[in-house]
């Protein structure tokens, strides 16, 4: 099955996780970043993955890849998803926040539903941000009251469950129940 995997990234780890997710696939993919517009044309199989940012959506470049491509994509077995620190959500001031809410308007805007989707661990390195994502991080912290004058490093990157991820959207895109 030939296989496609897009990611949007902004410091590296969506590009990271979108190549575990090739090592552990039985066939060989091809890893892009969105930003370079390759076609899902002559691809069976389609990862689309994108780093989680403050606009707690997808990076604009996966938007603009499926757009781009949205009818390409009807008819291809598709997988989601979303690379962030906060994988279960939270319930705060009366609304919803976070976890799969992240991902469900990119799962929404496909042609067809996906085979797959979900959330993969992220992280954040403070020397890697730049100032806007840096101000967003402290303004962050200070709302839910666990600023201590500076931004932690934080990650929640794991291969293993990487690779549970992509043998389950592998499986599934065979048609095999998981």
């Amino acid at each position: 099955m030939k296989t496609l995997i897009v990611c949007a990234t902004k410091y590296g780890s969506t590009l990271e996780i979108g190549r575990w997710i090739a090592e552990r696939l039985p066939e060989d993919a091809t890893v892009v970043r969105a930003e370079e517009m390759v076609s899902p044309e002559g691809y069976d199989l389609i990862f689309m993955g994108s780093g989680i940012y403050d606009n707690h959506r997808e990076l604009p470049s996966l938007t603009k890849w499926i757009e781009t491509f949205r009818d390409f994509l009807k008819g291809k077995k598709c997988v989601v998803f979303g690379v962030c620190l906060d994988l279960q959500g939270v319930y705060y001031k009366g609304k919803i926040h976070g976890g799969w809410n992240y991902i469900l308007p990119l799962i929404k805007s496909l042609p067809e539903p996906p085979v797959h989707a979900g959330l993969l661990g992220g992280e954040i390195n403070p020397k890697k941000l730049d100032e806007r994502d840096r101000k967003a991080l402290e303004n962050f912290y200070k709302m839910i009251g666990r600023w201590q004058g500076e931004i932690p490093f934080k990650t929640k990157m794991d291969k293993e469950k990487v690779w549970q991820f992509a043998e389950t959207a592998w499986n599934r895109a065979q048609g095999k129940k998981v």
